[in-house]
């Protein structure tokens, strides 16, 4: 199966970075990755598993960009027909390790999902999408959504969750950065969405005066070069040809908890967007 490699704008992953996100694994009952596990299964089964009138030994769920294998695994062990797909094999060959270590054994393909149908006959009832969105340029973002959407079945659902979002940086990067935003934590959402929306713009007129990069320019090289809004996402959906099942938005766990109880009640300073979607 051939290797796609990533553009020349998009982020390089090494063996280290595979080796932490597997300790990570590991680790999982005392890091975030619990909750991103536990958002998987409470999304599924609220909304895919109803619908989709098939029992989980008959369902197929691969876990797209699957990286060290984390959903793979966790389906296998309900059930499923799991698969993982990812473009490299150092991790693929992590993914299979952690497998044999969880006693459970899905499928894992180096390649790409626009490959579907290369490799299976079958098509894709669930393809988990969790933390991508945010390593893929608009374009590319496109294009693996069509990719996606090509290989599932007729009642196939995405599941998807991505992080950070558009404006993390304003909130979780540096104090000084949400200080001028506080005296308006206060007004009523719609009102606190444009002033953090016209202050970010006003960030990029000082960054480009500084070193002559807005915030999107000095990201777009990172492994996050691409976080989304909750607008954005839905945008790309639609026009992708997804119908939108649920899109959502959340502080999904604990980080630098005084900043999230300051805007705690405006969903624009917060971190994670999840859902569900099919295809028309």
């Amino acid at each position: 199966m051939p290797i796609n490699k990533l553009k020349q704008t998009s982020a390089e992953y090494g063996q280290d970075y595979q080796i932490n996100q597997a300790n990570k694994y590991r680790n999982r009952t005392n890091n975030h990755w619990q909750k991103r596990i536990a958002l998987s299964f409470d999304l599924v089964n609220k909304y895919v598993v109803k619908n989709l009138n098939k029992s989980p030994p008959e369902s197929i769920v691969v876990d797209v960009g699957c990286s060290i294998g984390t959903f793979a695994i966790e389906f296998a062990k309900l059930g499923y027909q799991a698969f993982g797909v990812d473009f490299d094999p150092s991790a693929l060959d992590i993914a299979r390790q952690l497998s044999q270590e969880e006693n459970v054994t899905p499928k894992f393909i180096c390649g790409d999902i626009s490959e579907w149908s290369d490799i299976s006959s079958s098509r894709i009832d669930i393809a988990i999408c969790f933390d991508i969105f945010e390593h893929l340029h608009d374009d590319e973002l496109g294009s693996f959504l069509q990719s996606v959407k090509k290989a599932l079945s007729k009642n196939g659902y995405l599941i998807f969750h991505t992080f950070p979002t558009q404006y993390d940086y304003i909130f979780f990067s540096k104090k000084y950065t949400y200080w001028p935003l506080i005296p308006f934590k206060t007004v009523r959402t719609s009102r606190f969405d444009k002033l953090v929306k016209i202050y970010s713009s006003l960030l990029d007129i000082l960054l480009l005066i500084i070193n002559g990069k807005t915030h999107k320019d000095r990201i777009k090289n990172s492994q996050h070069c691409n976080p989304l809004t909750k607008e954005r996402l839905k945008d790309i959906f639609l026009r992708s040809g997804f119908k939108i099942i649920c899109l959502e938005s959340s502080q999904l766990y604990p980080f630098k908890k005084d900043t999230q109880n300051i805007f705690s009640k405006h969903p624009i300073s917060y971190r994670s967007l999840f859902g569900v979607v099919k295809v028309k």
